[in-house]
């Protein structure tokens, strides 16, 4: 074969290599960094290889240490899949598209907890008092901070990590109130040392996976499948066990409108 046509057979089979490998770049998997990197490599590792097998594609997980980092990639549109909390899945929709396929079954709802003894009856009586609360951007968090616009009259967190964190946080002699979800306030021990403030009515959906609008249609499809089929079910064992749950439900994008906005007190979300 002469020179010229060995040349030309390489071109063409360099052309064919290089849109394929493209196209086998990894999916990015992350989720909100409440747990260790450790413990979050258990927990979600034999959904990610189920997933890829079922997609023929490799998806990679990607931790967070913490949610400066996690904001940060987010904010960065880093991740192709995602599963996190209602505001956060609502923010990335608005942004950059995302498409919510899958939640967890069920809804949350603040509770605002006092001491029994408190004299405070209403929320604004909150402004300028140390609250304990999960770290920002947590939606129970974020959704407390709602109700209080005015910066110079909002209520300064005291940062617990987990239910028991808040319950020990509550006990101390320097907070006033504590934002729970109303689950944690039904299990709460020593309830009768307490009392509910506050109740909103407003409800928030439940964790989400996420989707790049980058994944195309086919591959959406069969990964919304997978998470929701019953055979999903077994390899979601890990996160289904971790919050308590016994499946996923189809998520709606009604559900997550203006959820997003939760965020703009979190600096680079809207600023």
């Amino acid at each position: 074969m002469r020179k010229k046509d060995l040349f030309l057979a390489a071109l063409v089979l360099i052309i064919g290599i290089v849109p394929a490998a493209r196209a086998e770049e990894p999916l990015i998997f992350s989720t909100a960094p409440t747990h260790s990197t450790r413990k979050t490599l258990e927990i979600y590792e034999p959904l990610v290889v189920y997933l890829s097998d079922v997609i023929g594609r490799k998806i990679e997980i990607k931790p967070a240490t913490t949610f400066i980092d996690y904001n940060n990639n987010i904010q960065k549109n880093k991740y192709h899949i995602v599963f996190d909390g209602p505001h956060l899945s609502g923010w990335r929709m608005d942004k950059f598209g995302h498409i919510p396929v899958a939640r967890l079954p069920g809804y949350i709802k603040i509770v605002i907890v006092i001491k029994k003894d408190s004299t405070i009856t209403r929320m604004e009586q909150l402004s300028g008092q140390r609250v304990c609360s999960f770290p920002s951007p947590n939606m129970l968090t974020m959704a407390f901070f709602e109700y209080f616009t005015n910066p110079i009259r909002q209520p300064v967190p005291v940062p617990a990590r987990g239910f028991k964190g808040l319950e020990k946080c509550l006990q101390r002699d320097d907070v006033e109130a504590a934002v729970l979800r109303d689950k944690m306030w039904a299990k709460m021990k020593n309830k009768e040392k307490y009392k509910i403030l506050f109740a909103p009515d407003k409800s928030y959906p439940e964790r989400t996976f996420t989707l790049s609008p980058g994944i195309d249609a086919a591959t959406r499809k069969k990964i919304t499948y997978a998470l929701l089929s019953k055979q999903g079910q077994e390899y979601l064992q890990n996160v289904l066990t971790t919050f308590k749950r016994d499946r996923l439900v189809p998520a709606r994008p009604d559900e997550y409108k203006d959820l997003g906005l939760l965020l703009v007190p979190v600096w680079g979300f809207y600023n």
